[in-house]
């Protein structure tokens, strides 16, 4: 079994960086630890900031170990731009820790012909270590997902996802008090 340690070197929240597109954030909603484990329904869940102007969201995934015999078997995708939202996505549960990256697409394709490129509106993923439960030392954690899918097709307020995710830092005057979460299924 690979050996995933007690914490990630990745980061729970990405964006919050200069350019338009790329200072609005996204955080995955996993623990301090920025290791997560998958439930029996393969959940995982991020929630995006406000935004003036939505961009459609990355979602990424990567080899945590090349050295890895079972490879992972997912296929990346987008989310319609949106306003501030809660992301509650289904996956196939897979076999072996991979690395789920998630990101504004901040490409602007309308150079107008200049060569003047030189400034860019993008900002580092946001980046957690997705493993199998089986990986899991103590299985005394709340399922915080399965707590999430009763909210699909719903709002939540801002207070109860703060007191759930210990996120209140995450929050801004520019928020609403209560927040869209959409479910989605990438199990096929």
């Amino acid at each position: 079994m690979v050996n995933i340690g007690l914490a990630f070197p990745g980061r729970r929240v990405g964006g919050g960086t200069r350019g338009e597109c790329s200072a609005r954030k996204i955080m995955h909603l996993v623990p301090e630890s920025n290791i997560a484990f998958q439930n029996g329904l393969g959940h995982f869940a991020l929630i995006i900031g406000p935004s003036n102007d939505p961009k459609d969201i990355n979602i990424n995934f990567k080899e945590f170990e090349e050295t890895q015999k079972n490879k992972f078997d997912l296929n990346d995708f987008k989310i319609k731009a949106s306003k501030e939202k809660v992301f509650l996505i289904s996956i196939p549960s897979q076999d072996v820790p991979f690395i789920l990256e998630s990101s504004f697409d901040c490409n602007d394709n309308t150079d107008m012909g200049f060569d003047f490129n030189f400034i860019q509106d993008d900002s580092p993923p946001a980046q957690t270590l997705i493993a199998p439960s089986s990986y899991q030392k103590s299985k005394n954690e709340e399922d915080k997902m399965a707590w999430l899918s009763k909210f699909c097709d719903k709002n939540i307020s801002q207070s109860s996802l703060s007191e759930k995710f210990q996120i209140g830092d995450f929050f801004d005057e520019n928020w609403a008090k209560d927040i869209d979460v959409t479910c989605l299924n990438k199990l096929s």
